[in-house]
């Protein structure tokens, strides 16, 4: 299942390449649906990149997490491909899992233009459930790619990320 997503950003390539791959480790910033991500030596480091790879936490720190890894990193032209694989999964999840080829290009003034190119991979006996798959995931791509431009054109987490945030206190303190 693929698909390509772009979006038009009020800020520099340059800007956006920084938090989205220089600043690889700590999406769980400015992502809503990561409440923690960190480093770790999953992958290769390629030259340029401040990272080898992250894990991502998407339900708690014992919950399913997302480990990516990067599988192309080019400094110069600001594009990378990212694997993403699923660990601690329930029984009926169905991706195996899924590749972004990311870029990012300047189209103006302080201006840029980011591709998304998404590929997953699903579970043979998610096949049948791939149109309903397709547009949920396609929701959940362009929500990030949302956030992502509205913290680099804001400097503050989109308020998805606000909501998840106060949400995932209230539980703590519960």
């Amino acid at each position: 299942m693929r698909f390509v997503k772009k979006a038009a950003v009020h800020a520099s390539a340059e800007k956006v390449w920084n938090t989205f791959a220089r600043d690889f480790d700590n999406a769980y910033v400015w992502m809503a649906s990561v409440p923690h991500s960190f480093a770790q030596a999953n992958g290769s480091q390629f030259e340029g990149a401040q990272s080898c790879g992250r894990v991502c936490e998407l339900d708690g720190a014992n919950g399913v997490r997302a480990s990516e890894k990067f599988l192309a990193y080019d400094e110069d032209n600001k594009t990378c491909t990212i694997r993403i694989d699923f660990v601690d999964t329930f029984i009926g999840f169905p991706l195996d899992h899924n590749m972004l080829a990311f870029s990012i290009v300047d189209t103006g003034d302080n201006e840029s233009e980011m591709t998304w190119a998404f590929r997953s991979q699903l579970k043979p006996w998610a096949y049948l459930l791939w149109p309903f798959i397709r547009i949920v995931l396609g929701v959940f791509v362009g929500q990030i790619m949302a956030e992502l431009q509205y913290f680099v054109e804001n400097g503050t987490p989109h308020p998805r990320k606000i909501k998840a945030m106060k949400g995932a206190k209230r539980v703590a303190g519960a």
